[in-house]
């Protein structure tokens, strides 16, 4: 590539040239394209979990069944309802009972951002996503000059006698990178408020991965991803049984090429394969009546390529991805003194899932923005044992056809205006998706939240969901205020209702419900964020959310999130930072007794952490303390199953050292 110009400069005498012509040279084309990972010491809990981390998302829920892998919701849905996917990789979890989501297998130092998109509006990669999606971008070095850095973390939190420490490395240039490292986290039971200890909810995770690239000379790369994760001894104090070993192997290799068609800038392509292994396990429970060895596993396989371009006033996108998929979970019950009994409750599900999206953003002006975007998929799914799978669904529904083929897609549209500090998007669009494994092919999964077994339905329509969305936010010099709300209209809505001909097979359950199609259901989501800059070393952050759902007969949907609150002063100067907040939430009045909710008192919490940053002998030291629930309250929240209590007083100490 040839560079030339001239430089124009402001003559100061008549003699002097307006014009200095630039040597003409020849240079090789490299592009950078470096990238920072999330910065961990900015955040009040420097290494909390990935699953900490998304909680302090707007939008973003979470349930949980333990003291690990909670699972994340988005806009009041849960993972039927709600795409995640790492670097755009379809992954699914192994366990019926959800107790490893996607969101457990990456660690906090192997995490660059999390791209939220909420209702159909979302990354091209997801899939039925009514809800909205989650995308975990990896920390990938880049290609740069910044050569060799590493760095070194450990952790110590009081409540449970939490351990945590990792190390990773990392070298750059512009033709290679590489950036590896392990991080494990041991905890035994922790204490709720008051000093009262929650039993099984231990547990050992440790991280492995390593991102990779190399660059060519014309801006191409190659890029690999490895990652390994395997936890083991989790305790689940919500559920009848614990987790042995949750183990998961993701890899990828993309390719890259900058400007490779006329209007396109970027072309990127990616497959990958990713297997994740989960045993459940009751054997250290007390007083277990009957013994049960519930193994299961996803392996998933898929690709994706994406073309990204802009040309004038359009920043447009067209992607292409499909996966394939082997869902497959049983269960061995050891009755004493009688013959071993086998069931397949997920009987070797197979899913292939291809789709096409495209998606324009129109700038008119600086004020009028128009963004459509649109996705159509086709999925065929099924059960492929012949043996046990098939024959004991068919008991329930004789016509049922082996393999099942469905069109989904979606279509959404955002039209943004700004003036004078002000801000406001609307949005709208229509979409559908499939039913889950478990809602279409599950057979007698067993549901600790409302203590019946669940029953798939092969039969079902596929759910759709018109979406209308409303944001308006204003910014001054030293304040910030937002407000959206956002209202879903269901029709075919899924969910599992009583089926009184059934009898259950988990002993102690109270019956068997089976999925089916509501008519229709309505949920709504507000959203209120305040922020106030002071002149100097202070700012203040103040968040409201509230929801509601109901069904086709007026009650209310399970799950829906009560008012909801959170506010904060931090400071800063120099290398000291300090942060003291709130966060609660109101009593939960709109429960539903028909899906084993009920009433949740309110409550609130008080935190605050303190961290200083310096230099010594060419080390970055950043050691952080902080205190959680400081009146040690005892408390559940309406997303806690089975309500147990969240955690007591928890006093935290992490150190960073880094090296560049």
């Amino acid at each position: 590539m040839f560079i030339a110009g001239l430089c124009t400069v402001s003559a100061q005498e008549d003699d002097e040239p307006d014009e200095i012509p630039l040597l003409e040279m020849e240079i090789e084309e490299i592009v950078v394209t470096a990238k920072t990972g999330l910065d961990c010491h900015r955040e009040a809990k420097p290494y909390a979990s990935v699953e900490e981390y998304l909680q302090t998302s707007e939008n973003v829920g979470m349930i949980r069944r333990g003291n690990y892998a909670w699972e994340p919701t988005v806009n009041n849905m849960t993972a039927e309802r709600v795409s995640v996917t790492i670097d755009g990789m379809k992954i699914f979890h192994a366990c019926t009972d959800r107790m490893d989501p996607v969101t457990s297998y990456v660690e906090i130092i192997n995490l660059s951002e999390v791209t939220l998109g909420s209702g159909f509006d979302a990354n091209p990669n997801a899939s039925n996503n009514i809800g909205g999606s989650l995308d975990l971008r990896l920390n990938k070095t880049g290609f740069s000059e910044n050569g060799f850095s590493a760095n070194v973390r450990s952790g110590y939190e009081s409540n449970g006698g939490l351990l945590l420490g990792g190390a990773d490395a990392s070298y750059a240039s512009p033709r290679f990178y590489v950036n590896s490292g392990a991080f494990r986290r041991q905890s035994g039971n922790y204490s709720a408020g008051g000093g009262e200890e929650v039993p099984f909810s231990q547990f050992t995770k440790n991280n492995f991965f390593t991102n990779l690239g190399y660059a060519a000379a014309n801006g191409n790369a190659v890029e690999g991803t490895f990652i390994y994760d395997r936890a083991v001894n989790v305790g689940y104090p919500a559920l009848a049984m614990d987790v042995a070993s949750a183990e998961g192997l993701i890899t990828s290799l993309s390719y890259t090429a900058e400007n490779p068609f006329s209007y396109f800038h970027k072309w990127e392509t990616k497959g990958y394969y990713n297997a994740i292994a989960h045993i459940m396990d009751d054997t250290k429970r007390p007083d277990v009546v009957m013994h049960m060895d519930m193994p299961g596993k996803s392996r998933t396989g898929g690709a994706y390529s994406t073309l990204s371009g802009q040309s004038e006033k359009h920043r447009y996108t067209l992607n292409w991805d499909a996966y394939y998929n082997q869902s497959y979970a049983e269960m061995t019950m050891y009755k004493p003194n009688e013959k071993p009994m086998f069931m397949l409750t997920w009987g070797d599900i197979r899913t292939l899932n291809t789709g096409l999206f495209a998606a324009d953003e129109y700038n008119f002006n600086e004020r009028h923005l128009l963004r459509l975007s649109a996705k159509g998929s086709f999925q065929q799914s099924g059960v492929r044992d012949t043996t046990n799978g098939l024959p004991v669904l068919r008991i329930y529904y004789p016509d049922m056809a082996r393999y099942k083929n469905r069109i989904t897609g979606n279509a959404a549209g955002r039209y943004q205006f700004k003036k004078n500090g002000w801000e406001t998007t609307l949005g709208a669009g229509y979409g559908s998706r499939a039913p889950s494994v478990s809602e279409a092919y599950g057979y007698f999964l067993y549901n600790t939240f409302d203590a019946c077994d669940y029953l798939g339905n092969p039969g079902l329509k596929n759910e759709s969901s018109v979406e209308t969305s409303l944001s308006l936010s204003k910014k001054y010099e030293h304040f910030e205020a937002k407000a959206d709300v956002s209202y879903f209209f269901f029709y075919n809505y899924i969910i599992g209702k009583p089926a009184a001909d059934l009898y259950p097979m988990t002993i102690g359950a109270k019956g068997v419900k089976a999925y089916e199609n509501l008519s229709r259901a309505a949920l709504l989501n507000t959203n209120l964020s305040l922020k106030y800059s002071f002149p100097e070393y202070f700012i203040w952050s103040g968040k409201a959310a509230f929801a509601r759902g109901k069904d086709n007969d007026g009650g209310n949907l399970p799950l829906i999130a009560p008012l909801s609150y959170n506010s904060a002063l931090s400071f800063e100067k120099n290398k000291f930072t300090a942060e003291a907040g709130i966060s609660g939430a109101s009593r939960q009045r709109h429960f539903s007794p028909e899906y084993g909710e009920d009433e949740t008192p309110g409550y609130v919490t008080g935190n605050i952490a303190a961290g200083y940053s310096f230099k010594a002998g060419g080390f970055v030291f950043n050691p952080k303390t902080g205190v959680e629930n400081i009146l040690d309250k005892n408390y559940s929240t309406y997303s806690d199953w089975q309500n147990i209590p969240r955690k007591g007083r928890n006093i935290f100490v992490n150190l960073g050292v880094s090296f560049n």
